[in-house]
């Protein structure tokens, strides 16, 4: 109010009011039409106080915190300033000492399998830890016309199962085999069995994924009996225990 008595009292133009006080010809021409149109009271804004809501800006605090751990006293009280809400840094340094936020109670299924940790298996030695695994290779023409009409001509087999037994450690391929149809768990088990003959020792883990020659009762007695402990899980997977 102070400065449009002084432009009235000196007949400035908006030009040199905003020169001489370092502000814009647009600053005060707001200043003139909103004292025109609200009077004097329409000049003073006030902010509202921070400690009015309490509650609710301690809140925007932690939770700034909480969604951005790497922010500090001084980011926070920033970015609020930014939103137009005006903390000290001390200020939120206070609010992130008095209270935590509540902790989310985890999920039942999260819990139960927390419960149980499973522990990476990690190869020590060669022979230590093996991987098998099974895919399906196509030969001919198989796979490449799946379609009708043209998978009507294809002759069986039109694929091989490939079973492949690979060191952890060394990344050796230690054995093969190929079925014609897709193999049983006695199969695979025959197989695993020439597999430690032909090495002359077995492993302590064999790494599998949960298919049907694996995940079952024939499987794990095969395993147990020769003192190998099965892990199962997706192989090659991203943070499977493979």
């Amino acid at each position: 109010m102070a400065i449009l008595e002084l432009r009235a009292a000196r007949g400035w133009s908006l030009a040199q009011t905003a020169r001489a006080f370092l502000v814009t010809s647009l600053t005060i021409a707001t200043w003139m039409r909103r004292l025109d149109d609200e009077g004097p009271h329409g000049l003073v804004i006030l902010r509202e106080p921070v400690n009015k809501f309490p509650d609710f800006v301690g809140y925007l605090v932690r939770r700034l915190k909480t969604l951005c751990p790497s922010l500090g006293k001084a980011k926070i009280a920033d970015t609020l300033a930014r939103a137009g809400l005006h903390v000290a840094t001390t200020t939120v340094g206070r609010m992130l000492k008095e209270q935590h936020l509540p902790k989310l109670s985890p999920r039942a299924d999260v819990a139960e399998t927390s419960a149980k940790p499973r522990r990476i298996v990690t190869a020590k030695r060669p022979n230590h830890v093996w991987h098998v695994d099974l895919t399906t290779v196509p030969i001919g023409s198989g796979f490449w016309t799946s379609w009708l009409p043209f998978a009507l001509p294809q002759h069986w087999p039109f694929c091989w199962w490939l079973a492949v037994v690979v060191d952890h450690y060394s990344r050796r391929a230690m054995g093969v085999s190929t079925f014609t149809a897709q193999p049983k768990s006695a199969d695979v088990c025959a197989f695993l069995g020439r597999t430690i003959g032909d090495v002359g020792s077995a492993p302590k883990y064999v790494i599998c994924d949960k298919g049907p020659q694996f995940w079952c009762a024939g499987f794990k007695r095969w395993c147990k009996h020769r003192g190998i402990k099965p892990r199962f899980g997706a192989v090659g997977k991203h943070r499977s225990i493979a």
